[in-house]
């Protein structure tokens, strides 16, 4: 009798484990240019919020990257928009500090509470 019990337990716990699929991203990054302005590094672009629920006080983390992809330091840099409704667009236009060595870009993103974002196409872009 128990040992029916456990072959029944046994057979049905994988279809009770259900499989998650991996979560859409929060936002897209759509354009992009990263290049060198003197001691500077200028980064202008646009995203998109794919989510279904406006993004606020969104801040991108951009993490500067050496010439062997190890991270240098990691800047911080709001989006234009206080607000981007689901499906909207937001242009950035941020121009930081140049870290020694850097040669690429990787971005991610928080909203105002600090929550991470979920960004789809964030780098590593070159800089120029």
């Amino acid at each position: 009798m128990l040992a029916a019990l456990l072959l029944v337990a046994t057979l049905l716990y994988p279809q009770a484990k259900k499989s998650k699929k991996p979560k859409a991203p929060d936002a897209i990054i759509e354009q992009i240019t990263v290049r060198r302005d003197g001691e500077l590094i200028a980064i202008d672009g646009k995203l998109k919020n794919r989510s279904e629920k406006p993004i606020k006080g969104m801040v991108l983390l951009i993490q500067f990257l050496g010439p062997n992809k190890d991270s240098l330091t990691i800047q911080r840099g709001p989006v234009d928009s206080d607000v981007v409704a689901a499906g909207d667009e937001a242009e950035f236009r941020l121009q930081i500090k140049a870290p020694t060595r850097s040669v690429s870009v990787h971005l991610e993103a928080q909203d105002k509470d600090e929550k991470d974002l979920r960004i789809d196409n964030n780098g590593p872009f070159p800089i120029e």
